[in-house]
């Protein structure tokens, strides 16, 4: 998670915009440019900002991926992807990402013009984009009057790491629910954080996944629990963050299985006018924040889900050597986790997470889907696997559930901010 940079800091900031897009676009051609470069655009970034990007308190999770989003490009910094059955209505679905994290109470954080959003699903297993709906918000940076473009969902003009917009579908108001032209739902404003976590106790269990401690974090497992329900504390309760929530007819994805990502891209010199290039992808929660080494994020995030076997892979192996578990429990987690997409069986009408890959159901991930428990069950414990030789039960739950107040009965299903 992130905690952003306010006040006077934030004032300059804005004084300095011209000067910092440029820099920007200098960074991310570094980082386009150089799949294992990642020290380079982050030191470039570091050096440049350092007259007014004061420390950060810590708290990170997938929610700070790199040090660079966490420290200069936060509307770009992807936290939670939800696919679910739509509670309305059987025949839709609904699809929501949550960005920009960690906005406080009264907070107002303008949406980033530069930045695009997109859903990626494929409909043939080969984890490749056949259809993408995407997201432009119109407006000045500074400006309270902000309005976004819709554009599918359709198939992609260009697939991969680099994207170009396809035909727009509809214009709305940011924080008000409007339809597109293909009877798409859509909401995009500030919602209630529905992730509920205790990554304070998690930082104290893992520092390496913690972006303020780099590159010297502690040893892990020096604590070998997360508190205790009554002492467990949800870190995320006091923020919300930004959130992309559509509701759609099934039919407009597909019949069957498809895997679903998300992505945010930015606007570059370096390429063709109108592409922008991918900055970071997410989809599987606490798959890279809990198995991959923080140093390897932002290569992961510049690649697609197509190099996600040989690429994570190695981390989930390496992870569960390293806290003394049997190799069964990595082939478990790869063979649901990877590649990083989020399935969904269309033809199903409910369903549970991870269901597609082990219950034969809708799959996807709720909102209220409690991740890190379900997550941590079977890295720690014997879920699923029934494997109990070196398991740590204090660390099978983090003891935090959703709490209601973080969600809605009706679209778009995310809690009203704070």
């Amino acid at each position: 998670m992130r905690i952003n940079v306010r006040g006077s800091t934030y004032a300059l900031a804005g004084k300095c915009t011209s000067l910092l897009e440029n820099v920007l676009n200098k960074v991310v051609s570094f980082i386009q440019r150089s799949t294992n470069g990642w020290l380079r655009p982050i030191g470039i970034c570091a050096i440049v900002l350092a007259t007014f990007l004061t420390t950060l308190p810590a708290l990170a999770s997938d929610h700070q991926d790199t040090t660079f989003l966490a420290n200069k490009l936060t509307a770009a910094d992807l936290t939670d992807l939800f696919v679910f059955e739509s509670p309305s209505d059987p025949s839709k679905v609904v699809l929501a990402m949550d960005f920009d994290p960690l906005i406080t109470h009264g907070e107002v954080r303008p949406f980033d013009p530069a930045v695009l959003y997109q859903f990626k699903i494929d409909k043939t297993g080969d984890n490749v984009e056949d259809l993408v709906l995407q997201f432009r918000v119109n407006g000045i940076v500074r400006g309270r009057k902000q309005s976004v473009t819709v554009f599918g969902p359709g198939r992609p003009s260009q697939v991969g790491t680099v994207s170009r917009l396809i035909r727009a579908s509809a214009i709305g108001e940011l924080n008000q629910t409007f339809s597109t032209s293909k009877g798409v739902k859509v909401f995009v404003g500030e919602r209630k954080d529905p992730f509920f976590f205790d990554l304070e106790q998690f930082f104290k269990i893992l520092p390496d996944r913690n972006y303020q401690v780099q590159p010297n974090p502690g040893p892990p497992l020096t604590v070998k629990a997360f508190r205790p329900p009554g002492e467990a504390k949800d870190t995320l309760a006091p923020f919300n963050v930004h959130s992309i929530v559509v509701e759609l007819p099934r039919s407009l994805l597909g019949t069957g299985k498809i895997g679903v990502w998300m992505t945010t891209s930015y606007q570059t010199a370096r390429l063709r006018e109108g592409s922008y290039a991918q900055i970071e992808r997410l989809a599987v929660p606490a798959l890279n924040e809990l198995f991959m080494d923080f140093k390897a994020h932002n290569a992961s995030n510049l690649q697609t889900p197509t190099a996600d076997a040989p690429n994570q892979s190695k981390f989930i192996r390496s992870f569960v050597t390293t806290i003394g578990r049997p190799k069964g429990i990595a082939d478990a987690v790869i063979s649901v986790a990877i590649p990083d997409v989020i399935q969904a069986d269309l033809s199903k009408p409910t369903g549970s997470y991870f269901g597609t890959q082990l219950g034969q159901n809708f799959g996807g991930r709720r909102p209220k889907d409690d991740v890190i428990d379900v997550t941590a069950s079977v890295v720690f414990g014997s879920a699923v696997t029934g494997i109990t030789q070196g398991a740590i039960p204090a660390l099978t739950s983090d003891n935090v559930g959703p709490n209601n107040a973080n969600f809605l009965p009706t679209f778009p299903y995310l809690g009203n901010p704070l």
